[in-house]
């Protein structure tokens, strides 16, 4: 029996490319299974967008948004031997820092009340130019714990731990999200 063979359209013209630059500078998240209809649409997430209402139980939920510094490397492939001498390759694991420099009494209060095993999300991650997570965000757990250096020179952080397990998430060029202009 042979194995159906995936291949998709690629780009490698010499002329007509395109670059897009890193840094994830946004964490955008709500309660989990709570998405969007349209991830496209900025007047959605400019509705939903919300960093001060206190949340209770409402739907939709609020989208919280973090600003910081972090960036999405390959993730963690495991694999297992399987019969007939092949390999099946297990489901990615991503996990990243984001880098909050935000210490307000707000981001620091947001930090304590995560439980200590994080909490799980639908979120999203923004650069300058994309978004990435489709309608229904990324299934996300978020850890967040103090970063208090040794210098008085250096800023103190939040360093929120992002871990999704999964397929890469979805991307698309970012809506004029009012939050994140």
């Amino acid at each position: 029996m042979a194995c159906t063979t995936v291949l998709p359209p690629t780009n490698a013209e010499d002329c007509d490319y395109e670059l897009n630059f890193g840094e994830i500078n946004a964490l955008l998240f709500t309660e989990e299974g709570d998405g969007l209809t349209n991830w496209s649409s900025a007047t959605e997430w400019n509705t939903r967008i919300d960093n001060t209402t206190a949340y209770t139980n409402q739907n939709p939920a609020p989208i919280r948004v973090l600003f910081g510094i972090g960036g999405l490397g390959a993730p963690e492939r495991g694999s297992i031997k399987i019969s007939r001498r092949r390999t099946a390759y297990l489901s990615p694991k991503f996990s990243f820092v984001f880098q909050v420099e935000d210490t307000s009494d707000t981001n620091w209060a947001f930090m304590r009340a995560l439980p200590d095993g994080g909490q799980t999300y639908s979120g999203w991650l923004a650069t300058e130019s994309k978004l990435f997570g489709g309608n229904s965000g990324i299934k996300m757990t978020i850890v967040a714990d103090p970063n208090i250096p040794e210098s008085i020179d250096e800023l103190m952080k939040i360093n929120v731990t992002v871990s999704f397990e999964g397929s890469i998430p979805d991307m698309i060029d970012l809506p004029a999200i009012t939050a994140l202009a």
